[in-house]
């Protein structure tokens, strides 16, 4: 059975204040277990968590500065994940490694290449639609679902659920989202847009901007596929036109551990109240609660495609529209590495 998620292509595998300058961090990524650390001149190594020797996981070793010795009998290997040394005997088997995998660092987030690593140079890591500079500020977070990774995706590609999962999040007065006012597609991605009518603030809106929570406001959502590994999504409230705005963007690392499990790697960031920790603080509970309904609604639907005999059979509305095209591009991903027609 072929995986649904491409291999050819950058997942997140953590976050760069995950990786110190002492310990080792350890993920299964696409089925494969990845041991990730910090050399002493700052950069990432990312090896293949296993010995070469008895398939012990080197995660479970120690570091020795920019080496890592294994803690079942002690064999050292370097950041290319070279087997330089074995205690029992007076040389290293020649040509005996682990796979080193190609790792960028790139603002917040630690990307892995775990496809075929010559392929690696020719696709850049993903950028958010909305470059993050310094003028904002931002928490992090990291959590596991019991779900396929497109399943996030397409749960974050579609938004009308929000006046039942998270009715306190939404302007008062607002009882449906109107339609999308765009969905543009490319080869790889997919990004919609909607404007909401104007309403005055939710009381999460007033907490976290510190506008009257009688400020009547527009407010622009927007959403986009930017690849298999990274969701993106904006939330713009404008108070009045030509006044600033107050710009929340909400980065997501959906990078799958196995077919039915899946790492997030949440960047929730703000261009307004930045030196404020209690607003960091309120929206990061906020968002927490949040994220902790849409696993459980995920882990539900998972739960049931995993139990059901047939092919999934799902009925689309008009809502789906991104969703849809985001499935068909990580389909065209997959069956074009396995090297099976494509069609669309």
């Amino acid at each position: 059975m072929i995986a649904n998620y491409p291999l050819n292509t950058w997942y997140v595998a953590a976050f760069g204040d995950e990786l110190g300058a002492d310990g080792v961090v350890a993920r299964r990524l696409l089925g494969t277990h990845v041991v990730l650390y910090r050399r002493s001149n700052g950069t990432v190594v990312a090896l293949e968590d296993r010995c070469v020797h008895r398939a012990y996981p080197l995660s479970r070793g120690h570091r020795d500065g920019d080496l890592l010795v294994c803690g079942y009998h002690g064999c050292v290997y370097d950041g290319e994940g070279r087997l330089l040394r074995v205690p029992s005997q007076e040389y290293a088997p020649s040509n005996a490694a682990v796979r080193a995998y190609p790792v960028r660092e790139d603002g917040a987030f630690v990307w892995i290449w775990l496809g075929d690593a010559r392929a690696a140079d020719l696709r850049p890591v993903p950028n958010s639609p909305w470059n993050l500079d310094a003028g904002y500020a931002d928490t992090r977070e990291t959590f596991r679902v019991e779900a396929n990774y497109l399943l996030l995706h397409e749960h974050y590609l579609d938004l009308t659920n929000v006046f039942l999962m998270y009715p306190e999040a939404a302007p008062p007065g607002i009882e449906a989202l109107p339609q999308l006012d765009e969905v543009h597609v490319s080869e790889l991605s997919v990004a919609y847009a909607r404007t909401l009518p104007r309403a005055t603030l939710a009381e999460w809106e007033a907490e976290a901007t510190g506008l009257p929570a009688e400020t009547s406001c527009d407010r622009v959502e927007e959403g986009a596929f930017v690849s298999p590994g990274l969701h993106a999504q904006r939330y713009v409230i404008i108070p009045v036109e030509g006044e600033r705005a107050y710009r929340l963007v909400r980065l997501q690392g959906f990078t799958p551990e196995t077919d039915t499990a899946t790492h997030v790697f949440l960047q929730l960031a703000r261009d307004y109240e930045t030196r404020r920790g209690i607003v960091a603080d309120y929206l990061r509970a906020m968002f927490h609660r949040m994220a902790a309904r849409d696993v459980e609604v995920l882990e539900a639907v998972q739960s049931r495609l995993d139990d059901d005999l047939l092919p999934r059979r799902d009925v689309n509305v008009k809502a789906d529209r991104a969703a849809v095209r985001a499935r068909r591009i990580a389909q065209s991903m997959v069956e074009e590495e396995a090297g099976l027609p494509v069609f669309d």
